[in-house]
């Protein structure tokens, strides 16, 4: 890890000037196409009859998968949105997008979609979170199986698995014997200091820390790698759109008896996928080697109002030309605020007031 971004993590940014309105089942955004609403799956986990629900919901505009391996349904009505949710909350599961009284996680709880050795430990901090109005929703909490995946979103706060706890990158020394437990402690270790913010970095990973090293030990890292079970199958929808007739085959490969998650990348894992899932899926989702694999847009225009250009036209016109989809991460948005722009170096392509694009090169997001 470099010097300057251990810095990053431990030095405190600047107060919040606002609150934290990142939308939810029943907290939406209003966009220019209709409300938003965003649904976090615990781990990525998403049921056949959940998945058919927001496809229903969404009608005959695709589902959006999130970097931080959310659902968003866009263009919903206020009873629309309402109906939904509460359609969800009636489905009930292990792992469920809202539990059976109607309550979601308020953050993003992410973990390695390839093994269920982190399915557990997932469940029990969204469990623990489900319904508190004091975590933030831009907070990111991650378990990692050993194979590293969720550690390099370096998310607020992430423990791996017979490892170490991770605040905002910065490996803490700190580890436990029950990885969710260690979670929840360095979430309200967080919640205690934070004030308005809303990331671990802007209090600094040290101010954290503090209380955790009465209670957890600093131990050497014990490594586990988990390996995953089954057969596995990793297919990319197209930034990351995934339309009706995919839900539908996903859908049914899930009664089939695949398990379906969700990834931060965008991408649908199915563990113990079935032998003919790739041929199912082939032509609605990307099944292998793909230009669209480094690619990544925000919504752009007409369904954002403050986006200069159509984005996702102008990008799959450029793919189809050969003009994008290059080694280099690419990220298209159509104004300057470079909604979605992913964690790591990327080429920013930004839409102009004229209807051109221009490129930046960022060494990571544009805000947090």
């Amino acid at each position: 890890m470099s010097a300057a971004r251990r810095r990053d993590a431990a030095a405190p940014a600047a107060a919040r000037d606002r609150p934290d309105a990142c939308p939810g089942a029943w907290r939406r955004h209003d966009a220019a196409d209709g409300a938003l609403a965003r649904f976090r799956p615990v781990g990525g986990a998403t049921s056949s009859a959940e998945l058919r629900l927001l496809a229903a919901a969404a009608d005959t505009a695709p589902l959006e998968l999130t970097s931080r391996g959310s659902w968003q349904v866009r263009g919903l009505s206020d009873q629309g949105a309402d109906d939904l949710a509460a359609a969800l909350s009636r489905v009930g599961g292990e792992a469920p997008l809202l539990d059976a009284r109607g309550r979601d996680v308020p953050c993003s709880v992410v973990a390695s979609p390839r093994t269920p050795a982190v399915d557990a430990p997932a469940r029990a901090v969204a469990d623990a979170l489900r319904g508190r109005d004091d975590v933030p929703g831009r907070l990111l909490v991650a378990i990692d199986d050993g194979s590293g995946d969720v550690l390099g979103l370096d998310a607020d706060v992430t423990v791996v698995l017979g490892g170490t706890l991770y605040l905002a990158g910065t490996p803490t020394g700190i580890t436990g014997d029950d990885p969710a437990a260690l979670a929840l402690a360095a979430v309200e270790a967080f919640l205690a200091v934070r004030g308005d913010a809303w990331r671990v970095r802007e209090v600094g990973a040290d101010a954290v820390l503090e209380p955790l090293r009465e209670h957890f030990p600093v131990r050497e890292h014990r490594k586990v790698l988990t390996s995953p079970e089954g057969k596995l199958l990793e297919v990319l929808p197209r930034l990351g759109e995934v339309d009706t007739l995919a839900a539908a085959v996903l859908a049914d490969l899930g009664d089939e008896g695949a398990t379906l998650r969700v990834t931060p990348w965008r991408t649908v894992v199915l563990r113990d996928a079935p032998a003919d899932a790739r041929a199912r899926l082939e032509g609605l989702v990307e099944t292998g080697p793909s230009p669209w694999s480094t690619l990544s847009a925000c919504v752009g225009a007409p369904r954002c109002a403050k986006s200069h250009t159509d984005v996702r036209g102008d990008l799959a016109r450029a793919v189809a030309t050969g003009r994008a989809g290059g080694l280099l991460p690419a990220h298209w948005v159509g104004c300057a605020r470079a909604c979605g722009t992913p964690a790591g170096p990327v080429a920013v392509v930004e839409g102009t007031p004229g209807g051109t694009y221009r490129t930046i090169v960022r060494a990571g997001k544009v805000s947090p």
